[in-house]
């Protein structure tokens, strides 16, 4: 079948609406409103001033025109045709390009394009089109022309003057017509769209196509062959309890209970061959888990799993067969200690001023022993509390629930602590490639935890694999099945390791189950692949990932 081939404009009309969709479905919950930083004001009077030389391009064309009349290369009986030209155009830039340049785009103008900025409602959600049109119609089209033809350039300059102070004013840089119609420039987040495979063969998350077969590493003894038989498409979810679980975090995790020894008891009572101890931000565990490795008669892996970033997206890596003893690891521990007491600080401040009451974070935080208060601790203590669980926003919550208490606290996390809303404290995270170096100089191998996978553009996960990514969780609570489909082809062509985990918690996670990881039974050889490098020595990830 002959390929067909796009023009630019089509090409760059699909990725700004694929932008829009992306925004609809989860941008709204990551956009950042404008604060009273010198950055923001700077991108903000940017944006406003290439627009606005936008809507002046006629009055810059006139003024050409009028200056060739001087010079007598135009006939002065012109000047009055052409000043109404210019004034025709004047009021078709401001009073119809404009508007609908910002309703064909849901909220962003040429000027917001560029520096990254969109109008949308106070909700965050899009904004509906007639406000969008209104708005800049009266805030911006109809005062270029009225002030101008009336007042000259001075009423403008006073308008414009006004605007700005209603801005500095603003604790979102809101014009006076943006107040008038609930509207509120946001940053937008950061897509990296790619309008065709990232990789060769590899089926997009939407298509349904079967795969039709998982090639796997080879294994450190040549010699031996298996027959391999295909993937299904969809994988389908098992309940049984898989003999390898490789994704299982513990007490040394801020949010897991049971302690070493109990992991190993139930891996034990479960009949598991395998396990690995991958707790968040942490190596300790696998001192202990190496000895009771030896007592339990149960393979371990030692690992862990990190917050690291790459192309401004936060993602999980897991580290397996690594050198615990490393000094890496102690000081990705320490940076995660630190970096997470600090935000806890942050966002209880931001907590209280938002809703006017005092806690005494001395008290909460020695009683922690991580030092950690997440936005879920918070919400819980307005909730348990008599008298702040009187507070509106906490009642607003409950009846929006229709008095179904843990659906409340969700949509008090979801209104408070999430991307872009008031309490949200943004955080920095190590560089993902050089966590990735490091697990390979510990003699480890680095797996893309299956942690909001399905978030991940294309640019990010092929950069990944090009910094020497060995492997992909499959399988995992977190992965639903065409995703898994899709990591399957993307760990075949690209000769990637394939793992499974169940992301136990302990009690803290009662839907984590020890060994449910959603691993089918056909998928098993997969996983057992990985699993074999304790055999002999570690595969080379140099060679076709074998």
């Amino acid at each position: 079948m002959p390929s067909t081939k796009f023009s630019e404009s089509e090409i760059n009309r699909a990725a700004q609406l694929k932008e829009q969709q992306l925004y609809r479905e989860e941008g709204f919950r990551k956009a950042k409103p404008l604060k009273r930083t010198f950055d923001d004001y700077e991108n903000h009077l940017f944006a406003f001033l290439i627009d606005l030389n936008i809507c002046l391009l006629p009055v810059y064309i006139w003024a050409i025109e009028f200056i060739l009349i001087l010079t007598g290369l135009i006939p002065p009986h012109f000047f009055d045709w052409l000043f109404y030209l210019m004034y025709a155009l004047l009021f078709f830039c401001s009073c119809v390009l404009m508007p609908l340049r910002l309703a064909a785009t849901r909220g962003q103008t040429w000027g917001m394009q560029v520096v990254g900025i969109k109008l949308v409602d106070i909700s965050m959600q899009e904004a509906p089109l007639m406000r969008l049109v209104l708005r800049e119609l009266l805030g911006f089209g109809i005062p270029i022309m009225l002030f101008g033809y009336f007042f000259s350039i001075t009423g403008l300059l006073v308008w414009w003057a006004v605007s700005i102070l209603v801005v500095l004013a603003s604790n979102k840089q809101q014009t006076l017509f943006d107040w008038v119609f609930s509207l509120i420039p946001v940053y937008v987040p950061s897509y990296k769209i790619r309008l065709g495979n990232p990789f060769r063969h590899i089926l997009s998350h939407n298509e349904e196509q079967p795969v039709n077969e998982v090639e796997q590493p080879k294994e450190a003894e040549p010699e031996q062959k298996e027959e391999q038989k295909a993937e299904p498409a969809n994988p389908v979810p098992s309940s049984s309890v898989s003999p390898i679980d490789l994704h299982i975090r513990s007490s040394y995790s801020d949010d897991a209970s049971d302690d070493v020894e109990e992991i190993f008891k139930k891996a034990k009572q479960q009949n598991m061959r395998v396990i690995s101890i991958t707790d968040h931000n942490c190596a300790r565990a696998n001192a202990q888990a190496l000895r009771f490795a030896a007592m339990y008669d149960i393979q371990y892996i030692p690992g862990m799993e990190a917050d690291v970033s790459l192309n401004n997206q936060r993602v999980r890596i897991l580290g397996y067969y690594i050198d615990w003893t490393n000094p890496v690891f102690d000081e990705v521990e320490k940076n995660s200690l630190k970096r997470e007491k600090e935000a806890s600080l942050k966002r209880a401040q931001a907590f209280e001023k938002l809703m006017n009451i005092r806690i005494d974070l001395d008290s909460i935080l020695s009683k922690s022993r991580f030092q950690i208060l997440t936005g879920a601790d918070l919400t819980n203590m307005v909730f348990r509390n008599p008298r702040t669980r009187q507070l509106e926003p906490v009642q607003k919550a409950i009846r929006q629930a229709e008095g179904d208490e843990q659906k409340a606290r969700e949509i008090f996390i979801e209104e408070y602590f999430t991307q872009g809303k008031p309490c949200y404290i943004e955080r920095t995270y190590p560089d993902a490639i050089s966590f990735i170096d490091a697990i390979h100089e510990s003699g480890g191998m680095a797996v893309l935890s299956g942690w909001h996978v399905d978030e991940l553009d294309n640019e990010t996960l092929v950069d990944l694999i090009e910094a020497g990514l060995d492997g992909l969780e499959v399988f995992t609570p977190d992965v639903d099945s065409k995703t898994a489909a899709f990591l399957l082809k993307v760990a075949s062509d690209e000769k990637l390791f394939v793992t499974a985990g169940s992301d136990y918690h302990g009690s803290k996670r009662p839907d984590r189950e020890l060994g449910k990881t959603n691993c089918p039974a056909k998928g098993l050889h997969s996983v057992e692949v990985f699993t074999r490098a304790l055999d002999n020595e570690k595969p080379d990830p140099n060679m076709p990932r074998a």
